[in-house]
């Protein structure tokens, strides 16, 4: 090994400590405040940044995360995204259980989307000014900003109710199910743009659009064929075996090379990939254990700071105070403007509704990541870039205070009992009387007190 390479393992490993003891102290107050642990993760991203460790110590940040140091954490952030999105696909695919009207989480996903599209795209088309790039159209800077403000996370989201202990209530899977569909329209949204910067629609047509359907097609034909017989003997053997392990790893691997050449970033490539694995029950938690506690802990703390070191919040003086307020505000109201109307539409009652909505403005790692490959194609500068890191903070910590403020211990007991009583009841092959059948949604979601 040579003194340069010596040199820069030692300067990575340096990078490496700080960033995951930041992370692993500020996860750990998260809890003491309110907050779960990923917002924590995500604070302490911005902490290492100019914002606060940048502004205190120049020298000791430039010298921490040097130009060397930052591709190999770019590296170790893009797959470790990579390999989150993949699981977070494979999630997707779990089947549920029934939660009353099935038509209303495509329906609240479907306003989720709409409402903060357009009204987001209004509000950056009215204070734009200077923060649009150059050469990006209006049109498309604004669509993006909107599609930024529409993201809901929907792990963050199912993690939160697992706390709660709600994942399987009625109310829960609503949630899931409206923040799953949510995340899908948003990472097509995303490709559509991707797939627009840098030439007209023809031309993103045939670079990006076309193979990215064809690979889509072909990994959603050609996987269940290949992994449902291993799968199943994994959730058999209750692990998952080298091979098969080794064989996921490459194909997320392959397929994020993919989707990155033709345009729209790795992260696709393992979301598409764990989307179209064949549907086994009990696997994607097989996945979880095996995947996720190296991602959580190494890699995505990892990319938390390399947003952290392109936001720098002191930069929102003067003019941008304002701007900030006008995106902030527009994101929290059409989101959960949108749930409550819809939750209201199906007869839920105001305090559930309420409770949706402020879960809704759960956005979490998944708009950091959007804007992240807004800010790499140039749709956004580094001033938008970190209101919209503002924006994911803020609305991320209210969600969970006000969904607790909204739906009381009392209410989630209730739920969670009529959960476990319809789960006794399926188990035991009771059929529901005419009655219950005909219950209204509002009625599934909050029982009669």
């Amino acid at each position: 090994m040579s003194d340069q390479d010596l040199h820069l393992l030692l300067s990575v490993s340096a990078a490496m400590f700080v960033i995951l003891a930041a992370a692993q102290i500020f996860g750990r107050l998260a809890p003491w405040v309110g907050q779960p642990v990923v917002f924590g993760e995500m604070a302490a991203g911005v902490a290492l940044g100019p914002s606060l460790f940048g502004a205190l110590a120049p020298d000791v940040s430039s010298e921490l995360f040097t130009s060397e140091v930052r591709p190999i954490l770019f590296f170790i952030a893009m797959t470790g995204l990579s390999l989150y999105m993949f699981v977070v696909g494979v999630e997707h695919k779990e089947p549920a259980h029934k939660s009353g009207h099935t038509s209303m989480p495509f329906v609240m996903a479907t306003a989720g989307i709409a409402a903060p599209v357009v009204i987001g795209a209004v509000a950056a088309t009215l204070v734009a000014g200077d923060l649009r790039p150059d050469n990006i159209d209006g049109t498309l800077f604004a669509v993006f900003v909107g599609g930024a403000l529409s993201v809901t996370a929907f792990p963050m989201l199912a993690r939160i109710l697992q706390q709660r202990g709600m994942m399987h209530t009625p109310f829960g899977m609503i949630a899931t199910r409206t923040a799953a569909i949510d995340d899908a329209f948003a990472w097509c949204l995303l490709a559509v743009v991707g797939a627009s910067v840098g030439g007209g629609p023809l031309e993103g047509l045939v670079r990006t659009i076309l193979p990215a359907s064809a690979f889509t097609l072909a990994v959603f034909c050609v996987l269940p064929m290949l992994f449902r017989k291993p799968m199943q003997a994994a959730v058999r053997e209750g692990r998952i075996g080298e091979g098969l392990f080794g064989a996921l790893i490459l194909l997320v691997l392959g397929a994020g090379w993919f989707t990155d050449y033709i345009g729209i970033y790795s992260v696709f490539g393992g979301f598409i990939v764990g989307m179209a694995l064949p549907r086994v029950q009990g696997f994607s938690s097989l996945l979880s254990t095996s995947v996720l506690p190296t991602v959580r802990s190494l890699m995505l703390p990892v990319f938390f700071a390399f947003s952290g070191l392109n936001t720098d919040i002191t930069q929102l003086s003067g003019h941008l105070i304002p701007v900030t307020l006008v995106i902030l505000v527009a994101a929290f109201v059409s989101k959960t403007a949108s749930s409550v109307v819809v939750m209201r539409a199906y007869r839920c009652d105001w305090r559930s509704s309420a409770a949706m909505g402020a879960l809704m403005n759960a956005r979490g790692l998944m708009i950091l990541i959007f804007i992240n490959i807004g800010l790499g194609l140039g749709v956004i500068e580094q001033r938008m870039y970190s209101i919209l890191v503002v924006v994911a903070l803020v609305t991320t910590a209210l969600a969970l205070p006000l969904y607790r403020r909204m739906y009381s211990a009392a209410r989630e007991d209730e739920g969670r009992a009529a959960a476990a009583a319809e789960a006794v009841q399926a188990a035991a092959g009771g059929a529901r009387t005419s009655s219950r059948t005909k219950a209204t949604a509002g009625d599934s979601i909050t029982p009669p007190r």
